[in-house]
């Protein structure tokens, strides 16, 4: 779960409107995903953003236990990964790897992190730093 302080509901970070929220959390995740890989299938399976970009399915609000004044976010994406060669029977061990990697960066806030600060601009700023907008849960 992701929350932001800027007042934006799913509906706002989905159509991109007024904001990059959207374009910070494919970045983050193209770069999260990317170490994973390279930790632990270098050469095995790898991102393809040109060919295959990492999407941002869907985005919901979720205001059960949301602290006052932030509007709390589940964020659902698809990150496709190329696998090379005859590599396929190892398709298990890379999708538990990047689902465990991708929950494992949330709690720890590496995911946060490689946000890029530019990306992560609210509605009335010309400006943002990442940190100070968005919040993981």
């Amino acid at each position: 779960d992701i929350s932001n302080d800027c007042g934006l509901d799913a509906a706002a970070i989905m159509d991109e409107n007024e904001n990059t929220v959207m374009q910070g959390l494919i970045a983050a995740a193209e770069t999260t995903a990317t170490q994973i890989l390279d930790a632990s299938f270098s050469g095995v399976a790898h991102l393809n953003t040109d060919e295959h970009p990492v999407v941002i399915d869907r985005v919901l609000d979720m205001p059960a236990n949301c602290a006052e004044g932030m509007t709390c976010l589940l964020v659902i994406s698809t990150i496709p990964v190329m696998m090379e060669g005859d590599s396929g029977d190892q398709y298990q061990a890379v999708r538990k790897a990047i689902m465990n990697g991708m929950q494992t960066s949330f709690k720890d806030g590496s995911f946060l992190n490689t946000i890029p600060e530019d990306t992560v601009v609210c509605p009335g700023t010309v400006t943002s730093s990442t940190m100070s907008h968005l919040t993981l849960n």
